[in-house]
């Protein structure tokens, strides 16, 4: 037999027999190679004991969160405890000092039982940009309401914050009132005597320029709001 005509099928044999050692090997290199571990998901970030309050572990450092956003959720008629927010009334700074708060009966505001003639004075609201000023209310008895405006999140809300329990004394003070300004003092009223608050928050486009206590009270115009979302935090002992 001459060279061209010798069969050619022991050369594809050996040829199909090396593709198949080669797959064969890269099969088993696979299966040898360790798997890459897992990222744990952001998801697995979790309050940690050793931080303070209201932040959590990241990579060994205590991250603070970031403050809530009081949005105005649509046809809302009261905004409720926000998540984060510590439900402990004796945790939040009042007007009257040393004395901690308690539920109201609305059950969103506060009530600071005190004495009768005990101060009240002007506290700045969590986050607050500016003084505090005054909002007329007709009326009788009449009634103390003060405006706040707080910026969160690039955001700018207003607040007002309704008094009861209040002797209102008379002032030569500016509309516009800094912290620690005296506001009256608790009035005589039913046993426990003390100072409730009320917290309204102000819907979005109400003009404050032609804004007063009758028109801020409107449901038109604000909303119930919870005195835990913007009452300031005790320092931490």
């Amino acid at each position: 037999m001459t060279r061209a005509a010798r069969p050619l099928w022991p050369l594809l044999a050996a040829l199909a027999a090396g593709a198949l050692g080669v797959a064969e090997w890269w099969a088993g290199r696979d299966e040898a190679a360790p798997s890459a571990p897992a990222t744990p998901p952001v998801s697995a970030l979790a309050p940690n004991p050793t931080c303070p309050p209201e932040h959590l572990l990241d990579d060994g450092v205590c991250v603070p969160l970031p403050a809530p956003d009081i949005r105005e959720p649509e046809s809302a008629s009261r905004l409720e405890l926000l998540p984060g927010r510590p439900p402990d009334h004796g945790r939040y700074l009042t007007p009257i000092a040393g004395q901690p708060a308690t539920t109201s009966k609305s059950g969103l505001g506060i009530f600071v039982a005190a004495p009768r003639g005990t101060p009240v004075m002007v506290i700045a609201l969590e986050a607050q940009s500016g003084p505090a000023r005054r909002l007329p209310l007709a009326g009788s008895p009449p009634r103390l309401l003060t405006l706040h405006r707080i910026e969160r999140a690039g955001a700018t809300r207003s607040y007002v914050l309704v008094y009861d329990g209040i002797s209102i004394e008379p002032s030569s003070e500016p509309s516009e009132l800094p912290v620690g300004t005296p506001l009256g003092r608790v009035a005589a009223g039913p046993s426990p005597t003390g100072l409730g608050i009320e917290v309204r928050q102000l819907r979005r486009g109400v003009d404050l320029g032609s804004l007063d206590g009758e028109t801020a009270l409107l449901d038109s115009s604000s909303l119930s709001c919870d005195a835990r979302n913007v009452l300031p935090l005790k320092p931490a002992p």
